[in-house]
Order: C-alpha cells, then structure tokens, then sequence
C-alpha cells in the first residue's frame, strides 16, 4: 500500500474545547507555554472532603487531589433550536460535542447549506458517556434507598409514622437535584446517540456511530473515518472525542488501579507516578486528499497511514512493548516514510511508570534501531491538560496537526530527569521546543492506547505553507521559553488589618486555581501594588498548594506586629514596614561560573536580549566560525546523553568562548534588574567579572564590555604558555622586591592592586 495517493487524508478543519482552552488559539499557546491546567478537585463535581483520602488502601476513596477541568461552556438551547426538555434530559456530553463539532465545520469553510449529506459521517470516540447520565440514574434507584432506609428504621425500632413522614421528605429533597425521566432521557443518556445528534443537527446521511475503545477511542475513531474516506464509503467525515467522566465511577476506580498520581504529573521523567485525569472535547474534519485539493480546501496537515493492534495474551490494564510496536509498524508501513523519519511523535504519555516505560521501548522496538542518536522527539498533551481518556486521542492528534503545520516540535512539561529507558534507542523527550524552518515538511505520529490491549497509532506531514490562522498572540518561540518554575506575588497594604483582609481575599481566590493561574494570579497582584503603601509582603510560589500554605504563612507573619523599618521572613514569605530602600552591591562572577543555556529565557523572551545576543555573536565569528550561540544554548540539554552533555559543558569552558558568555550573561541579568527597578549602589567583579562591574558602574559600554570580553579571551586562549596566579599580603615595596626576584623565572604581571588595605 506504500505511496498510494488514495490513502492520503487531509485535515480540513478544527476545533476543541479542553482544560484552560475554548479554542484552538487558547489550546496551542497553552501547549508552547506548558501552562499546566491541574487544579484541585472541585467541590461542585466531587467534594475533596468527602471522597478525597491520602491513603491509597481507603475503600470507595481516591487518593488523587487533582483534575483538568473544563469550563465557561453554555448551551444555547433555544439558539440552536433543541426543545428545553429534551436539553434537560441528555447528558451535556451530547451538547458539548454538538457545539464543538459545528465549529469545526465552520473552521473548514462549510456550513449546513454547502455541505454534501449524503456522504458525510460522524464517527465519535467515547467511553461511558459521560458522569451527569450516571448521577441522573441514582433517581430510578430511590426504591432501593427506601428500602435500605425502611429496613434501618425498623432494626432501631423507630416509630412507623414518624419514619413515613420522614421517608417522604427524603424522597423530595432526593429527587429534587435529579431530572425526571422523560421521552428524552434514554436517548440523552445513550453514547452512541452523541454522533446521531449531530448528523441529526446536520440532516447528514452517511451514517453516525460512536467507537469505545477506552482511552484509544478517539483515535480509532480518526482510523475508522479515515478508512471510510479511502474506501469510498464517506467523501467527508466528522471525526471526534468526548470525555466528561470525573466523577466516582473513574475517580475511584483509576485510583485502585494505582494509575493515578498523588504528587506532581511527571510524562517521561525518572518521577514518573501516575496520571492527573482530565476532561474535553475535540473534532476533526477530514477529506481525501485530492478532494481536497480540487475543492480548495484548506488543508492543515496530511495523514499518511494508521495502525491498530492488541496485546494479545496478558493483562487487561498492562501495556505490552510488542503489542504498541505493531500498531506503530503498521502505520509505518503503509506510510511512505519510516519511523526514523519523524521529527516527533506524541505520545500516549500517561505518566505511569510501566507505562512510560512500555512505550518508549515499543518506539525503540518499532524503529529498529538501537542507536543512542536521540534523533526523533517524544512529548505529550498529558503532561498540559492531563489524560482526558477517550478525546484524549483527538487533543492529540490536534496538537501534533498545529505543530507539523508551524513547524514547531512542541515542548513537554515536567519534565526534570528524564526516564533512562531513552538510553536505549533513538527517542528523546521534547523538553524545549524547537522551531523549523517553515519551508520545511515536518512529519510526526500519534500514538493512543487503552485497556483492554487495544493500540493506534496515526502518522501525518505538514502539507503547504503554515496557516496563518494559527499563529499565535505572542511569538512562539517567545511562548516556549517563557514557562517559569516558580511565581513572585507582590502585595501592598496600609496596615496590617488591611494586608490581613487582601490576604483572606487571595485565600478565597487561589483555592482552586490551577497550576498556570499561579502566575496569572501574581501579574494580577503586581497591578495594584502601591509604593506609598507602608505594608509590603511578597511570596514566591510553585504551586497552588504551596500558594494557599505560603498565604496562611503570610497571614501568620502578621500576628504580633511588626516594627517600622523591619522585616519579617519565613521560608518562601517576606513581610515588612515601613521598610527602608536597600543598597545593593553586584558581584559580577568570572570564569567558572559559566553554564549551559545560562541567562536563556532573558536572550530568548526579550527583544534587547536578542539584540545583544547577535551583538557578542558577531564579535566572536570575526575570527573564525565558531556560534557563540550554539554552544551556550542547547536546547533539549538534559535529553542528551551524559557524555554529550559533558561534551557541551566542556566546549562552553573554552576560554574564548566562556569570557564573552559569562560577560552576556551579566549584561543580561543586569538588565533585566535595572527594568524591574533594583540598582546597585556599587558593583565589583571577580577576575573577568571586573568588565561587567566597570559596565554596570557606567564606565564602558555593552559593546565595548562584549567587545573587551571577546578580545581578553582570544588572548588568553591563543597563548601556549600556562602561569598561575598568587595573592601576596605585603606592602607595594615588598611585593616589588619580591616580584623583582623572580625575573629570572618568567614573565609576571601586575592584575589587582590593593595596596593600602593591609
């Protein structure tokens, strides 16, 4: 089947709602970003009280603290012409996936009047429906609660008419929350009238179903729609996936499983303890190729070729290295390119370790390979939005159709220590993003696995130029290196009782906040920061919990005053009074503090960075070919192997290198202070920090500080003959003497002299 033009799909249209995303913009910024969108578990859909418990053995608990949640949805019933009952009755699944999927059809350029019916489909993937149909259910279940309430009363000898009277009043305060059954809530409550509901919507004719294959359904849905398409049965489908499903039921049950982790979600890194779940929503709109093309579609991205497959013999939750190296194979084989020739592929990445573990191997099994090039990147949308189950799939293969399409293999977050298997083939896992030329093509996979054994694995290329629809608000190569490890939350009050109550506010305000809106929530506080406020306090935070502890902190720094002029410290939490303007003294480090991708988020995020980047570039390259900025910034440095990482390490220490990199560094963090208004009242330097000290005292330039800094390592780096140097504590006609004895053996040179303080 290899290079059949027939097998080629297009991807015509888009549209998702996930965690922190309404839309495609908010989805794709989110990704480069890593704004990670995990937020404790909400009271209003599963109170953290009630069925949250850190013990992993607590029956009918979880011991998971976090979710990916959706939200601002709204259903215009009455727009969309749905009679009230029947949006009353069906769960909102069914709603959501309307929604997203007519959006989708706009982003493609079609409408209900220029669409072709008759052979257009809609092929969902779901599991379960979704949690509002299984608590709508508990209504027809009130005769066993009665009977459980009948029988208790009467082992405790309660009076008959006193429990009827009361069984009645349970009956109405139970029924209450609950929607009663009507001619629409079979149908409502029904998975595979999900995808009928829309061909319904759409007076479509070729036929709607829903395929569950656990958390692989989305994706087997894309398959199936994509065979259709090649077979001839559809000229155009509709291909999605929905999961609205945190409630008890996968909760609880994930949490027996131990699938889910009570920590941090860590794709790929050595951490690795388990998924946080998620919930969302994502379509497709897909043609064949050449149709495509003859009807001036627009085309996002090009599907090459899919593989299914099963573990076989095993386990039902336990992945299988051999079972996902088939579906990967297969698609392979089918596509006119290998494995080896991706630039990236997106993972199924639940965070678990046997499974992070079995895929990477499947990957290296699937390449054929055992080579340690670390050539093909390996990332996750888990690791942003957490596992959405069954449109996990969809948000996938979404995110890896805007990335061949901006040519951007996309970053991954938390990762820190990545998982050693990667030693044992060619992946390696995307920490940093990397953008392409856009005239490049980029081709990439998608992988999607559930229980059961069930495998799929989708490959597609970029196709064109990039869409101009997707660009981003802000660069994106700016938005990839912005993500921030930690966030400063500034405040200003007139007293302590008013700190007190802005304290008690954020406490309100961060209780459920996720993960991303830490930093959202300190940009916000910086705006209303006063400087004629004689309270300030500041806390830096990682995360939301540490966020509400740290306040409580703050809250408790408070109690028993604080003197005019002092301040108070605890941790992580600074508080003060009147507190009087600090002088700072700047210490410029010399060589030897030189690292790796050092001052790398000011060079990339600003524009004067670059400019002064380019700036010690080009004084470096006057002398030979030598890229300062290749060898100070690599992206991806810890996916390296050790010896490639020390490698890089050692280039950097080369002494034409490191002086005008240290001196870059220094520039650009000295910088970054003066814009944020903290000055030095008097600067030093050790050794080739002294440039810097002389810069920040405003006695030479930025370019002559590059300029000397490039200069003074190309002399020491081209001389043969080694020296040391030594600190004499004696008077200036001493050290003279002395120095004048040692003629004999060699040059020697005054570097510092500070006569007088001894």
């Amino acid at each position: 089947m290899k290079n059949k033009k027939s097998n080629q799909i297009a991807v015509i249209g888009m549209s998702c709602w996930y965690p922190g995303a309404q839309d495609l913009a908010e989805f794709w910024e989110n990704i480069l970003a890593r704004r990670r969108q995990f937020r404790q578990m909400l009271d209003e859909r599963l109170p953290h009280s009630e069925y949250q418990d850190n013990d992993k053995n607590a029956p009918d608990k979880t011991y998971g603290k976090e979710s990916g949640f959706i939200d601002g949805f709204n259903f215009d019933w009455a727009a969309k012409r749905v009679p009230k009952t029947a949006f009353e009755s069906t769960d909102i699944v069914h709603w959501l996936a309307l929604d997203v999927a007519l959006k989708a059809m706009k982003d493609a350029g079609y409408s209900p009047e220029n669409i072709n019916k008759e052979n257009t489909g809609v092929i969902l993937g779901n599991t379960l429906t979704g949690e509002f149909t299984r608590t709508n259910a508990m209504r027809t279940r009130w005769p066993f609660v009665r009977k459980v309430l009948e029988k208790t009363a009467e082992a405790k000898g309660l009076v008959d008419s006193e429990m009827a009277e009361f069984i009645n009043e349970v009956e109405e305060a139970y029924k209450s929350v609950l929607p009663a059954v009507t001619e629409d809530t079979l149908a409502g409550g029904l998975s595979n009238t999900i995808a009928g509901r829309i061909c319904n919507k759409l007076d479509l004719n070729g036929g709607g179903y829903t395929i569950d294959g656990a958390c692989s359904s989305s994706l087997l849905a894309l398959i199936n729609g994509a065979r259709s398409l090649v077979s001839g049965e559809l000229d155009m489908a509709f291909v999605g996936g929905i999961d609205i499903s945190l409630d008890t039921f996968e909760l609880i049950g994930f949490a027996k499983t131990s699938a889910l982790t009570s920590d941090q979600m860590s794709v790929y890194d050595k951490k690795a303890s388990g998924f946080i779940p998620g919930e969302g929503c994502g379509f497709v709109v897909l043609k064949r190729l050449e149709d495509a093309q003859r009807d001036g579609d627009q085309i996002y991205a090009v599907v090459n070729g899919w593989g299914i497959s099963s573990d076989g013999k095993g386990g039902i939750t336990a992945p299988s290295v051999t079972g996902q190296a088939k579906a990967i194979e297969t698609a392979y084989n089918m596509a006119p390119y290998s494995l080896n020739d991706c630039d990236f592929i997106e993972g199924h990445g639940t965070g678990t370790p046997l499974g992070d573990k079995t895929e990477i191997n499947g990957l290296n099994l699937a390449s054929k390979t055992t080579n340690d090039d670390n050539k093909i990147g390996l990332t996750s949308l888990k690791s942003v939005i957490g596992h959405t189950k069954a449109a996990a799939g969809i948000g996938a293969f979404i995110k890896t159709v805007i990335s061949v399409n901006r040519r951007i293999m996309p970053p991954t977050a938390g990762v820190q220590d990545p998982n050693s298997v990667f030693s044992n083939g060619p992946m390696f896992p995307l920490i940093d993003g990397i953008k392409k030329d856009p005239k490049q093509k980029m081709k990439a996979g998608v992988s999607a696995m559930g229980f059961g054994g069930i495998n799929s694995h989708i490959t597609l290329e970029s196709f064109g130029r990039p869409n101009h629809k997707l660009e981003t608000s802000i660069p994106e190569e700016r938005l990839m290196i912005s993500a921030e490890g930690s966030e400063l939350i500034p405040f200003s009050a007139r007293s302590l009782d008013h700190l007190c109550e802005k304290i008690d506010d954020a406490i309100q305000q961060v209780k459920f906040i996720s993960h991303a809106e830490v930093s959202d929530f300190g940009h916000e506080k910086s705006r209303y920061i006063k400087n004629n406020e004689a309270v300030k306090a500041v806390i830096i935070a990682k995360t939301p919990t540490e966020l509400q502890e740290s306040l409580l902190k703050l809250k408790k720094l408070t109690q028993g005053g604080i003197a005019s002029g002092k301040t108070k410290q605890e941790g992580n939490v600074w508080l003060s009074y009147h507190a009087e303007e600090k002088k700072y003294g700047f210490l410029f480090p010399g060589q030897g503090s030189q690292k790796v991708n050092m001052a790398a988020t000011l060079a990339g995020r600003f524009d004067w960075g670059k400019d002064y980047l380019a700036a010690v570039e080009k004084e470096v390259s006057k002398n030979g070919e030598t890229s300062l900025k290749d060898i100070m910034y690599i992206k991806n440095l810890l996916s390296l192997p050790l010896e490639q990482q020390q490698e890089a390490k050692d280039k950097l220490k080369a002494t034409g290198i490191a002086q005008p990199a240290i001196s870059l560094a220094n520039l650009l963090w000295f910088k970054r202070l003066k814009e944020v208004g903290i000055y030095p009242t008097v600067t030093a330097g050790h050794s080739l920090g002294e440039l810097s000290a002389l810069y920040a005292a405003g006695t030479i330039s930025s370019q002559e500080l590059l300029e000397l800094a490039t200069h003074r390592g190309e002399f020491m780096a081209a001389t043969k003959e080694t020296g040391s140097m030594a600190f004499i504590g004696a008077s200036k006609s001493e050290t003279e003497s002395i120095l004048e004895g040692l003629n004999s053996l060699g040059r020697h040179l005054y570097f510092g002299r500070n006569f007088g303080r001894f």
